[in-house]
């Protein structure tokens, strides 16, 4: 009967066995043994030769390179049968020696027998949230206006855009406010929308829908509401360019003046280009013909170049153009308006 005994290595050739102590009537002699008697050697009558050599007086150690078939009961025959079985498995004499920090850990290295990973492997760090696909920037700052004469006065604006693979829906709001002599030179505001939509995911053709309603109290129209709808195509889909050409029909409507809705073509580009890192400019043109006189026309530019104060922070310097031109003005009304705008904004 084994009294104690350690860690085994199973091998294909041979069981390793580090124990303190055998009785000599155990069945199966491989590995170290240790043998209190330290003056007669290791022996049994059906084993093979045996090597061995003294460790003073702790005792001999002898490497047993045999198989003792002596057993002198049937639960030592069991125990020899279950041995050498494991011996010629190949299931089992295939098995590797552990990692030390599988020892340690419990764990493997590797991935496991079922394909899992191991909590010791390498592996990136997944608990990072997704990117949100809304953006939200305020902004604010001193405007520059060209109406009757040069104003310098105040601005804000915001935008709320949600950008994803195959959409992206932009609203953007923005006023302009001049006072000079006790007298209103600028009081002009505008609120956009536009959603627009890929027909197929990595598509380059869309659809879109914009709209837009502005108020100007220095004008005659007072205010002009806009509607179309189109199609787009996007010559450009870079990580740092995009350019989208679109053309569409719709229509405009102006509380004064020619209040009558006027169905209107449009045809235009929309360009973002990210020059680097820490600058970015953004541009849009529509041309907004009279379908029924195809010479009358509302022509809308807009530029922005927006200059991020560091890559680690969402704080940025603005500059925006805007000019509107209209080529057949009601009375009362101006052939063209440019509005300077510039300061701050913060994206979250």
């Amino acid at each position: 009967m084994v009294r104690s005994m350690g860690i085994a290595r199973i091998g294909i050739r041979r069981i390793v066995l580090l124990g303190v102590g055998s009785t000599h009537r155990f069945g199966i002699w491989l590995g170290h043994v240790r043998h209190p008697d330290t003056s007669h050697a290791i022996r049994h009558p059906d084993s093979g030769k045996i090597r061995r050599k003294s460790l003073g007086t702790g005792g001999w150690v002898g490497w047993v390179s045999a198989i003792v078939l002596r057993m002198s009961t049937l639960q030592h025959t069991r125990i020899a049968s279950l041995l050498l079985g494991c011996i010629l498995a190949p299931g089992v004499a295939a098995a590797g020696i552990p990692s030390a920090a599988g020892l340690i850990l419990g764990y493997p290295l590797d991935a496991d027998e079922e394909g899992k990973a191991s909590p010791l492997a390498a592996t990136t760090d997944d608990s990072a949230p997704p990117k949100s696909p809304w953006n939200v920037t305020l902004g604010a700052g001193l405007s520059y206006s060209q109406t009757d004469e040069l104003t310098i006065g105040a601005n804000i604006n915001a935008s709320l855009v949600r950008d994803d693979d195959d959409s992206k829906w932009t609203t953007t709001l923005k006023y302009v406010y001049n006072f000079d002599e006790n007298e209103v030179k600028d009081n002009f505001g505008i609120i956009a929308t536009n959603y627009e939509r890929m027909f197929a995911s990595n598509s380059k053709l869309l659809w879109f829908l914009r709209g837009s309603y502005q108020y100007n109290q220095t004008e005659n129209y007072k205010t002009r509401i806009k509607a179309f709808g189109g199609l787009g195509y996007l010559a450009s889909s870079t990580e740092n360019l995009k350019l989208r050409i679109s053309g569409g029909v719709g229509g405009s409507k102006d509380r004064n003046g020619s209040t009558a809705f006027i169905p209107r073509t449009t045809f235009g580009y929309s360009l973002n280009w990210a020059i680097n890192s820490l600058t970015r400019l953004t541009s849009t043109t529509s041309i907004e013909n009279d379908i029924k006189a195809y010479g009358d026309y509302l022509l809308v530019i807009e530029a922005n170049l927006n200059v991020k104060v560091s890559e680690a922070q969402n704080l940025s310097l603005y500059v925006n153009v805007r000019d509107e031109y209209d080529s057949n003005p009601s009375e009362g009304d101006s052939w063209n308006q440019i509005w300077l705008t510039m300061g701050l904004s913060y994206a979250f």
